[in-house]
């Protein structure tokens, strides 16, 4: 070891992008040697101390067409892309090294059997982005000029002990990369601008953009020729002078903009570092390896689901564990809190308000994050606009996602992808609030005194919270399929052309069904689809672990998808699991125990039961059928499905189109077959007797779907009966709330979620889209000849009490 690497290395800790090397797709059996981005003696002896130590492999280089591939000394089979010369006048030289790739792609050409892998690698020390005021932040951070030596010596002081090595996977030199039209000369220059700017996304990826823009965003913003037009229109609207009119705006972009600080990341790392481990179990990330290689190549926009508040630190914490300048947070004004504004802001986040009822206010919201977009900026936001309190995906919201389409159409750099992330929790701190909302209470306005309040929360246990990123949409074939040309047009801040609505429309909806694939299932999703189903959400133990192996194996046996994952634990353990979280109990019986949910958490339970009900919507359709008879024909039931499928889709957001829905059935009933759930004589489909084991397990299953299909059953009750030309859309809405709201009171569903007005009000678009319904230029509804099957259907799958129920109300 050297002298050098002792002294470096008593202050150096080494953290490595990505943890596990082995996905980075590097030949085992082919030569490599590592490339650095810069020819610095630090980085070079922490490199080498790292393959001494072990923690990276030995290089192995090509020597001529006589000898094998041999191990080198490890130093000699370290390149470096650039080297600064000059001792007081420092200067980059990138001829060295293309003067080495030369004589490699000259040894290649005389070899063309053998090949050449080189290992790009980045040497961190520290991630912070580049600062304009203070010595000891110019001192210690990352930046993006030439780092002199003093430089480098005090940010080895300050960051040394959080150094990030950064390895992407090889570029392999060989005959296929040969050019004959090239000569080695401009074929090792070529290579040389191709690892330039890979090295210069990555320092992106992990430190952030070049901060210049940072340093004046509120004066570049402001300059803007279409904000200095609308302070203009401002001051005439509002009669006030210019000056006046410009003070606004400057305080409009003070109150929107993030401030980023990387003493601020550091900070929010440690405490929340110290918060998942001590409150929660961990957390676990899921598919990361997937889009790793995109955050240098693309502008991302994360688009996780919002299920608590805790949503907006998880992404940033988790990214910066693996490597990744956290994104920057559009976070609601509502918490714009004294302190925690700042905290917030400062950790990358800015502040939108819930209303654009300004348009100086819209006018320079858009151009700032049109800004952000320009500059390669990473963006996080959540297009359902609120947290779920029911535990559904909420609609999307078009504001956020329509002004992020307009700015990349108008500003774009990188090509722009959307990037899902599912979220998931086996116990959500905002539980309570969200059962007493549920219940009608007000939404609580957030404020320091509540903040304090939840810190009393602390000390109860959450379990894991995973993280499973969904496949990433790409914003150019969407735009490809709606408007050929878009790349020559420029929008204005309120166009809003017919083609541009489809775009927003179907990244919304893309997201959302992207983020349903990519749903992990916890054991506290489990018992509750299990318990919920059954009479007083109690079953016996046996009963219980049965129903839940059931649920496991459908998912394993049929997945939703390639990203949807499932939790480990064992029946027994999930069980467990659900009496160390509080929402259930177990009750000692000489006939055998009895679990049961806690008497306070059944509407609890309806959250993390609406978290997973995608998963089953076909195989608890199909249950339906078997409750009130035993036989059913495979034929009806399947057309059946056919009719029912686009307003399941619409509600949660499901993957298929109705043809594979169809064929998901198909498999599905095979799947039913398989274990004994059905028997089948090939037109008939028979389920077994009444009180045995597989009709119980039938019924549970049907159940969990069955107040979605009891809803739809009270729309389509309430047009029968009162007839075409009697109500508007704005009527049936109501009507149907307060006919579930009844029977919520009268049945004791205990789901809030089965009279939201909302879920009608989908329903009621989704019928008009299907030509169930017409509305007629009165605004009024008028039956089609359609509503009459999905009428009798619903006798299928609906008790007689159910439908009798509904009925009597109406």
């Amino acid at each position: 070891m050297s002298l050098l690497s002792k002294l470096l290395y008593l202050r150096v800790r080494v953290e490595y992008s990505p943890d596990d090397l082995s996905t980075l797709g590097v030949a085992a059996d082919k030569p490599f040697m590592y490339v650095l981005s810069a020819d610095s003696m630090v980085s070079r002896s922490i490199l080498l101390e790292e393959i001494r130590r072990g923690h990276l492999p030995v290089p192995v280089a090509v020597i001529d067409d006589d000898q094998t591939s041999t191990k080198l000394k490890a130093d000699s089979s370290i390149l470096a892309n650039k080297k600064i010369t000059g001792l007081f006048r420092r200067r980059v030289d990138y001829l060295h090294f293309e003067q080495q790739l030369e004589e490699l792609i000259q040894t290649i050409r005389q070899n063309p059997d053998k090949s050449l892998q080189l290992i790009p690698v980045s040497v961190f020390l520290g991630r912070a982005p580049d600062k304009n005021h203070g010595l000891f932040k110019i001192l210690f951070s990352e930046r993006w000029g030439i780092t002199g030596r003093l430089r480098k010596f005090f940010s080895i002081l300050a960051h040394g002990n959080h150094t990030l090595v950064r390895l992407s996977r090889p570029i392999v030199v060989d005959k296929n990369l040969d050019n004959r039209e090239d000569d080695s000369k401009a074929l090792s220059h070529k290579l040389s601008r191709v690892l330039r700017l890979h090295f210069n996304r990555v320092k992106t990826a992990v430190v952030g953009q070049d901060l210049s823009h940072r340093r004046t965003i509120a004066k570049n913003i402001l300059a803007r020729p279409l904000v200095q037009t609308e302070i203009k229109n401002y001051a005439v609207r509002q009669k006030v002078s210019e000056d006046k009119a410009q003070r606004e705006a400057e305080k409009i972009i003070r109150e929107i903009a993030a401030d980023y600080s990387y003493s601020n990341i550091r900070l929010m790392h440690k405490v929340f570092r110290w918060f998942w481990t001590r409150v929660y179990d961990g957390v676990k990330l899921n598919f990361y390896a997937e889009f790793r290689g995109l955050t240098t190549e693309k502008e991302i926009i994360y688009t996780p689901c919002h299920r608590s508040h805790i949503d907006y630190l998880i992404l940033s914490y988790s990214l910066y564990e693996k490597g990744l300048v956290p994104p920057h947070i559009a976070a609601g004004i509502n918490l714009n809190l004294p302190i925690i504004g700042r905290l917030l802001r400062g950790s990358g986040a800015f502040f939108i308000r819930r209303s654009f009822n300004s348009t100086l206010y819209s006018t320079i919201f858009s151009e700032y994050l049109s800004s952000l977009i320009a500059h390669g900026v990473s963006i996080e936001y959540f297009i359902e606009g609120t947290r779920s309190r029911t535990g559904r995906l909420l609609h999307p919201k078009a504001g956020m996602l329509a002004m992020t389409v307009r700015s990349y159409i108008n500003e774009r750099g990188k090509p722009l992808v959307f990037l899902p992330a599912s979220l998931n929790y086996e116990k959500l701190m905002e539980g309570a609030s969200y059962k007493s909302e549920l219940g009608g209470e007000a939404k609580k306005k957030e404020s320091i005194g509540g903040l304090f309040k939840t810190l009393k929360l602390l000390k109860d246990e959450y379990g894991r919270l995973t993280v499973n990123f969904a496949e990433a949409i790409e914003l150019d074939d969407i735009l490809d399929k709606h408007k050929a040309d878009w790349r020559n047009l420029r929008l204005g801040v309120k166009e809003k052309p017919t083609w541009f609505k489809n775009v927003v429309s179907e990244a919304g909806n893309l997201i959302l069904t992207n983020i349903n694939r990519a749903s992990h299932v916890n054991p506290i999703n489990l018992l509750a689809v299990s318990l919920l189903a059954t009479p007083n959400q109690a079953a016996s133990m046996s009963n219980l672990m049965a129903q839940i192996h059931l649920y496991k194996t459908l998912l394993r046996d049929l997945p939703y998808s390639d990203r949807t994952t499932i939790t480990n634990l064992s029946e027994k353990e999930i069980i467990d699991q659900g009496i160390k979280l509080g929402f259930i109990e177990q009750v000692s019986h000489d006939l055998g125990d009895v679990v049961r949910v806690k008497q306070d958490m059944g509407v609890m339970m309806t959250y993390y039961r609406n978290n997973v009900l995608h998963l089953f919507a076909a195989s608890s359709f199909i249950a339906m059928f078997f409750i009130n008879q035993a036989k059913y024909p495979r034929k009806d039931l399947l057309r059946m499905m056919a009719i029912i499928y686009p307003y399941i889709k619409n509600e949660l957001f499901l993957q298929w189109s109705r043809e594979e829905f169809i064929d998901y059935g198909r498999q599905t009933l095979k799947i039913f077959k398989d274990h004994d759930l059905l028997q089948s004589d090939g037109r008939q489909l028979q389920r077994h007797v009444g009180g045995s084991l597989q009709a119980g397990k039938l019924r549970v299953l049907a159940n969990a779907l069955m107040q979605t299909y009891e809803r739809f059953f009270i729309v389509i009750a309430v047009l029968k009966s009162k007839g075409s030309g009697t109500l508007t859309a704005n009527d049936l809405e109501s009507l149907c709330h307060q006919i579930a709201s009844q029977l919520t009171l009268l049945y004791e569903f205990n789901s809030p979620d089965f009279f939201d007005r909302n879920l009608f009000k989908h329903f009621i678009k989704q019928l008009s889209e299907e030509a169930i319904i017409e509305i007629d230029d009165t605004g009024k509804i008028i039956l089609t000849e359609n509503l009459e099957p999905m009428y009798q259907g619903s006798k299928a799958i609906l008790s007689r009490r159910i439908r009798h129920s509904i009925l009597s109300l109406i």
